[in-house]
């Protein structure tokens, strides 16, 4: 059955560049383009043919890990002479994917994300049949971890998957860039391994919970900060809020539902207990690690 056939049976069916980012629209990759048809017109039955439908022979094969030129630099070692170094810089992101449909290939959703893009991708693979990676170049637009989690949200729901996404720091394109790739995928394994509700990592949340964890934790001073600090109720909670919100009390009073003088009391009753003065930015951060225990 050729595309104008299925149209004609789906009238509301459209054809268009991109993935409906809408779940309430079943989203089919046709050739380079996506059909995108509203899921209350469509039976379960009629769901399955359609994807088994689809030319897959439209689709272009993804090519092996090792055919890629980044994969072997970044996960073999390879370099590349100078004169195939650009003079740019550039972000690795790392994708960790759960399909939750086994008839659609991830490697869907990993098209899809390319589009989602002003400026193209200098090269996207599949690791396995969970992990991808994208590399991205710097350019003029500089998308930030919440133009990803509505990127990532928008297509998890789309293609039945749940991804987890590290976005790594823009280096310079020469030989260096595999060790600091290594060191970034050990950040985005750590946090993975944390199980967390969070979905989006960089270096600046995932660092310092690394080192304190692999380093710090087991330090007699830490341990026995750690015990006598959080006898007290709700300490945990405040530091952190405290402290995502720059130790700002009136901000950090708003997020948690309490009085600014409530917190006030909070923290000087806090200091007379431990010492320490989460007003004093050193001492938050202090008490802030000790939440990572």
């Amino acid at each position: 059955m050729e595309l104008k056939d299925i149209i004609s049976i789906f009238p509301d069916a459209q054809l268009q560049p991109t993935p409906n980012p809408d779940a309430a629209y079943l989203s089919l990759p046709v050739a380079a383009q996506w059909l995108n048809i509203p899921r209350t017109n469509l039976t379960s039955r009629e769901i399955t043919l359609l994807q088994l439908m689809i030319d897959k022979a439209a689709i272009p094969r993804t090519k092996t890990a090792n055919d890629h030129t980044w994969f072997r630099r970044l996960f073999l070692g390879e370099k590349v002479s100078q004169q195939q170094l650009k003079s740019q810089r550039v972000r690795v992101i790392q994708i960790n994917l759960v399909s939750h449909d086994n008839s659609i290939p991830v490697n869907n959703w990993l098209d899809a994300f390319k589009t989602m893009f002003k400026q193209p991708f200098l090269d996207t693979f599949l690791i396995n049949n969970h992990e991808a990676i994208a590399i991205e170049p710097l350019g003029s637009k500089i998308y930030d971890n919440d133009n990803f989690l509505g990127i990532s949200q928008a297509l998890d729901s789309d293609f039945y998957c749940s991804s987890k996404i590290y976005v790594g720091q823009y280096w310079q394109n020469d030989n260096t860039i595999e060790q600091l790739f290594t060191n970034e995928r050990n950040l985005f394994k750590f946090q993975l391994q944390q199980n967390t509700s969070d979905r989006l990592f960089s270096i600046s949340n995932s660092i310092l919970k690394y080192y304190f964890k692999t380093q710090l934790s087991q330090n007699p001073l830490i341990l026995k900060s750690d015990s006598e600090l959080f006898n007290m109720p709700e300490a945990k909670k405040t530091i952190t809020t405290l402290y995502q919100n720059g130790g700002n009390v009136s901000n950090t009073a708003k997020k948690m539902f309490l009085h600014r003088n409530t917190l006030q009391y909070r923290i000087k009753k806090f200091q007379e207990t431990t010492g320490f003065n989460l007003k004093n930015m050193d001492d938050l951060l202090f008490c802030y690690l000790l939440t990572f225990q």
